[in-house]
């Protein structure tokens, strides 16, 4: 991996610009969260505000992929971060109840921002990278997801706990700028064929019926519609757990977020020792997510939450390797930007409905049940997934996908 992370220039000042506009952007979401718990007591206000981070995603990932063919993904992605810079000035202006709708506003306005960010940092990857290394430069992408955890929400609680909101408001700014500047210096990040002719609704309709031709790709785009159904429940539980079931306040949020990215930083070292079967492993992995999560429901000390959601965390970033590599290994290259652009519009959908929904029903529902019933659905989708891709070779699909792309 440090060999890979080495050699791969381009790919490494991605990363450095993912972990620090990451880091930036944990900083202001745990004080978020926090300032609304605050400000309102409320789990649907939580739930409201993680649902606007994820909307956009529905009305601008469709066409995440078509600006970046326009305009250049490198050119994407600085243009977002800088705008980003801009937007994040508007939570300096929260001080108290009645400024709330500045945190909706401004929510909706960075994840828009994101929408267009993430899937074409995500199509950038094969792009930039020799395909043999496309494994372990997956391995760092959830390493980096580590650090942004461990880094930015630890410290962006004990920031927020010490100097108060604006502080870790600051510092997202900031690193939204430095961000973009570290992008600038990255040659290119498009892939090859960028040049090609393709309407919008052309591109669109190729790429719905490349996916229902292949049941490979039929089975991943249902993933990225079911396990977001879920997923958005833990995203909520994550601050409700800290601030309310144990009184943690915002240091229990940082500790919570951070003790995950030790679990994503601790995944490579399984993932090295994987060599095949990728699909099948990494739908294992989430029915363990599920165990984990049914026992910290019913936990009664702050000290075993912690530790549960370290072996969680491990479990998830073995399984988001695996699952990221066969997809970028199958796929022909040519479509990965529209690939991930309506998998990423796709997944934060269904994420957001779920983290909005979660907000409601934890008015009726307490948060051990709930968690309880998360644990039980990763289980049974876990093991879903994992009888359906025993039936699939990834050479075999890639061959298929790739007579069907030049056809």
């Amino acid at each position: 991996m440090f060999n890979v992370i080495r050699i791969e220039n381009s790919y490494r000042k991605l990363f450095v610009a993912g972990v620090i506009n990451g880091i930036g952007d944990r900083f202001s979401q745990v004080a978020i969260l926090t300032l609304i718990l605050q400000l309102t007591g409320s789990g649907l206000s939580v739930g409201l505000t993680l649902a606007l981070r994820v909307i956009p995603f529905l009305l601008f990932g469709p066409i995440s992929s078509r600006a970046a063919e326009k305009f250049s993904r490198k050119k994407l992605l600085i243009f977002t971060d800088f705008m980003r810079a801009a937007l994040a000035c508007l939570f300096l202006w929260v001080k108290g109840p009645d400024d709330l709708w500045i945190i909706y506003i401004g929510s909706f306005l960075l994840a828009t921002g994101e929408a267009f960010y993430a899937p074409t940092r995500k199509a950038s990857i094969p792009s930039v990278i020799e395909e043999i290394n496309i494994k372990e430069v997956n391995s760092w992408e959830q390493v980096s997801l580590g650090f942004v955890l461990i880094i930015g929400a630890f410290s962006g609680g004990i920031v927020s706990y010490l100097f108060g909101a604006p502080a870790a408001f600051v510092i997202n700014i900031l690193s939204f700028v430095c961000a973009g500047l570290i992008i600038c210096t990255i040659p290119t990040l498009e892939a090859d064929g960028h040049a090609e002719n393709h309407t919008p609704g052309k591109r669109r309709s190729q790429i719905v019926s490349l996916i229902a031709a292949s049941s490979f790709l039929l089975m991943l785009v249902s993933f990225e519609f079911m396990v977001p159904l879920i997923s958005g429940i833990e995203n909520v539980l994550i601050s409700v757990y800290a601030v309310e079931t144990f009184k943690a306040a915002d240091l229990g949020v940082g500790i919570l977020y951070s003790v995950l990215g030790m679990g994503l930083m601790i995944s490579p070292l399984v993932v090295k020792h994987i060599k095949g079967r990728f699909l099948p492993i990494a739908f294992l992995c989430l029915a363990m997510e599920g165990v984990f999560l049914a026992c910290i429901s019913q936990a009664q000390s702050f000290a075993v939450v912690i530790l549960l959601f370290g072996f969680l965390s491990i479990f998830g970033g073995v399984g988001n390797t695996l699952l990221d590599t066969a997809a970028m290994e199958t796929i022909p290259s040519r479509w990965h930007g529209d690939y991930f652009g309506l998998t990423a519009t796709l997944s934060n959908t269904c994420i957001g409905i779920s983290m909005f929904a979660t907000g409601a029903v934890l008015e009726i529902f307490s948060p051990r049940q709930m968690g309880l019933a998360a644990g039980v659905g990763y289980i049974g989708l876990g093991l879903l997934f994992f009888m359906c891709s025993l039936s699939f070779n990834l050479a075999h699909e890639r061959k298929k996908l790739g007579d069907k792309s030049a056809a």
